[in-house]
């Protein structure tokens, strides 16, 4: 009897382990459920839901925008930026609220499309896929270039560090922007833009808009061999060498010719010493003085321009006018008669943002 009472206690207890073991279980799963549903989404917007994969894709493009235009360096200086404040306020929470702002208005416009019956056909599904291959595949590239460096990261790594969520979350992201792409091409035809407006905006702006293909030929102020500047007083000899050049150019000497012959720049048996300047592009900051001096002036204007690379004798061989840009110029318009209604959508109660502050709080911006 005391063996069968012990048998009895022992699957007894068996049972009540068991019992327990199963209990932490669901516990725990019941906790991760809860925390991935509570997690998953940082708003709504008219009830739909913004995920958090939408935030953070939001939240790259906005940092770097943010990281751009405090001119960041170096990593010290990227972390300095975003333990610091902006016009008193601290920059992470800037990029929260723009981020929010951004997402908002991707959601709006996400409803718009679908309730505007947007949908996607087989050639915008490649068109994805062809391009989100291409940044793998670019990806791929550079890992395979630098695999045996210890700092090596495969493509879906680059992926999750930039984003921090995976491939298939960037899929369907793009997916969105595709659809609210052909959204907004719908909606523009709608819009009106006319001659007038677009000539005004021109003649305002002719600096943003045109291209100007500029010969130049480079004296540099490098010494080749050490790689480091050239003292004051051989600068000034270069200078001098560089003005004797442009007296050669303006007494009618060929311009190719003599860029071929005595060019500093790397790339002059490509390109002849003919660059094309266009301001709307990334400006390189050492180049800046060039192309400021580019956009400034009028075909067959020559000159000589200082940079950090050295002295440039510069003519401009040609430039583009209002029929050259015109689309370019309607373009920008209707960006901006378009952005003006997204905003008055967005000023409509029933697109009010309700946040989930518990997701997120828990998105860091580092």
């Amino acid at each position: 009897m005391s063996k069968n009472k012990n048998n009895k206690r022992n699957n007894k207890m068996k049972t009540i382990l068991f019992v327990a073991a199963v209990v932490v279980v669901a516990l725990a799963l019941g906790g991760y459920i809860w925390y991935s549903s509570v997690t998953s989404y940082v708003a709504t917007v008219s009830g739909e839901k913004i995920s958090s994969s939408d935030y953070k894709y939001f939240l790259a493009t906005v940092k770097n925008q943010m990281e751009d235009d405090a001119k960041i360096a170096d990593e010290e200086s990227r972390k300095a930026f975003w333990n610091s404040k902006v016009d008193g306020i601290d920059a992470k929470e800037i990029a929260k609220q723009r981020t929010l702002e951004s997402t908002k208005e991707y959601k709006i416009q996400l409803i718009k499309a679908k309730e505007n019956g947007i949908f996607l056909n087989d050639n915008d599904l490649k068109v994805i896929n062809d391009s989100i291959n291409d940044f793998l595949n670019q990806l791929a590239i550079s890992y395979q270039m630098t695999s045996d460096s210890p700092n090596a990261k495969k493509p879906e790594d680059v992926i999750k560090e930039m984003y921090g969520f995976g491939v298939d979350e960037l899929r369907n992201i793009m997916k969105n922007l595709r659809l609210i792409y052909k959204f907004v091409e719908q909606e523009q035809k709608k819009i009106n833009v006319t001659e007038e407006e677009m000539k005004k905006r021109y003649a305002e702006n002719k600096d943003t808009f045109d291209t100007v293909d500029v010969r130049h030929i480079l004296i540099s102020t490098w010494d080749k061999e050490t790689g480091e500047e050239l003292s004051e007083e051989d600068k000034k000899k270069k200078y001098e060498e560089a003005k004797k050049i442009l007296e050669r150019v303006k007494n009618g000497e060929d311009m190719e010719k003599l860029a071929t012959e005595l060019s500093d720049d790397s790339g002059v048996n490509e390109n002849k010493g003919l660059l094309k300047v266009d301001y709307n592009k990334t400006i390189v900051e050492e180049l800046k003085p060039f192309t400021d001096w580019a956009v400034k002036n009028k075909v067959g204007d020559t000159g000589i321009v200082e940079t950090s690379y050295g002295y440039h004798v510069v003519r401009i061989e040609d430039r583009t006018d209002y029929a050259d840009v015109a689309d370019k110029v309607r373009n920008v318009i209707l960006s901006e008669k378009y952005d003006e209604i997204l905003k008055e959508w967005a000023k409509d109660p029933k697109y009010d943002i309700v946040k989930n502050e518990f997701a997120i709080n828990r998105i860091k911006v580092e």
